[in-house]
C-alpha cells in the first residue's frame, strides 16, 4: 500500500487556495531578492512530500529544459545598452538577468503546482474546483479532457500500428505527409462518434450537467494550521517588501 505524505492528507480546496496566492506573490516580484524569499516555502514543500520528489524530479527537469530555451531567447533577443557584440551575435547581460529572473519564478511556481497537485487525486482537485466556485462547465470540460486524453492516445497508437502493419514508414515525403492527415481526420471523426456516444450514454444514466458526490470535504485541524501558517508566512513576505 502506498505511503500517505501530509499533503496527501490535507483538503484540496487549502491546497490550490495556498497555491493560487503563492504562484500570484511569486509571479509580480520583480527582483531575484523578493523570489527567494518564497524558496523556503517550496523547499520544505518539496520535504513534506517525500518519495513524490523523486517522481516529480523527472517532469520538472523536462519543464525546465523549456525555461532554458526562454533564457537563450532573452540573451540574445533583448534589447539594451548593456550588450556584448561577438561578430553578429549580440549578449545581452540585462536579458540574461532577466532571464534568469523568468528561470527563477518559474520554477518556484512549477515545483509548488507539482508537490500540491500531484498529492490529490484527479477527482479531488476538480471536486475542489467546483467547491471554490469555479465554473461548472469549465471543471467538466477539464475533467473529460484529462479523462479521454488517454483514450485519444490509444486510438492513435492503435490506427498508427495498423498502418505501419500496412507497409507505411514514416519519412519525409508527401505520402507520409498525406498518411498523418488520414490518421488525424480519422482520430477526429473517431473522437467525435465516442464523446456523442458516452454523452448519450451519461444523458441514459441521469445525467444532469453535474456529477453526483457522495463525499465532501470537510476543513480539519490540520488544514486550518497549514492555511494560516503559510498565510502569515505570505504575508510577511509582501509586507517585508516595503
Amino acid at each position: 500500500m502506498e505511503s500517505k505524505t501530509f499533503l496527501h492528507t490535507l483538503d484540496p480546496r487549502v491546497k490550490i487556495v495556498v497555491l493560487f496566492l503563492f504562484s500570484w506573490g511569486i509571479a509580480l516580484v520583480q527582483d531575484f531578492k523578493g523570489a527567494l524569499f518564497y524558496l523556503p516555502f517550496v523547499f520544505f514543500s518539496l520535504l513534506m512530500a517525500k518519495k513524490e520528489v523523486l517522481k516529480l524530479a523527472k517532469h520538472l527537469f523536462i519543464a525546465n529544459t523549456f525555461l532554458l530555451f526562454i533564457v537563450l531567447s532573452m540573451v540574445l533577443t533583448y534589447e539594451s545598452p548593456n550588450m556584448l557584440r561577438v561578430g553578429f551575435v549580440s549578449i545581452s547581460f540585462d536579458g540574461l538577468k532577466l532571464g534568469l529572473l523568468l528561470f527563477l519564478k518559474s520554477s518556484l511556481i512549477l515545483s509548488l503546482t507539482a508537490v500540491f497537485l500531484s498529492t490529490s487525486s484527479i477527482f479531488s482537485i476538480f471536486h475542489a474546483l467546483h467547491h471554490l466556485k469555479f465554473p461548472n462547465s469549465l471543471c467538466q470540460i477539464l475533467f473529460f479532457s484529462y479523462r479521454y486524453l488517454h483514450t485519444v492516445k490509444e486510438e492513435y497508437e492503435t490506427m498508427l500500428k495498423a498502418a505501419r502493419c500496412r507497409g507505411f514508414k514514416p519519412e519525409s515525403s508527401i505520402k507520409t505527409y498525406k498518411t498523418f492527415a488520414y490518421i488525424l481526420a480519422n482520430l477526429l471523426v473517431r473522437s467525435y462518434r465516442r464523446a456523442d456516444r458516452v454523452y448519450k450514454a451519461m444523458l441514459c444514466r441521469g445525467f444532469r450537467g453535474e456529477f453526483p458526490v457522495y463525499s465532501h470535504f470537510s476543513l480539519k485541524r490540520k488544514d486550518i494550521i497549514f492555511a494560516v501558517t503559510s498565510f502569515i508566512y505570505l504575508a510577511v513576505v509582501v509586507l517585508w517588501r516595503f
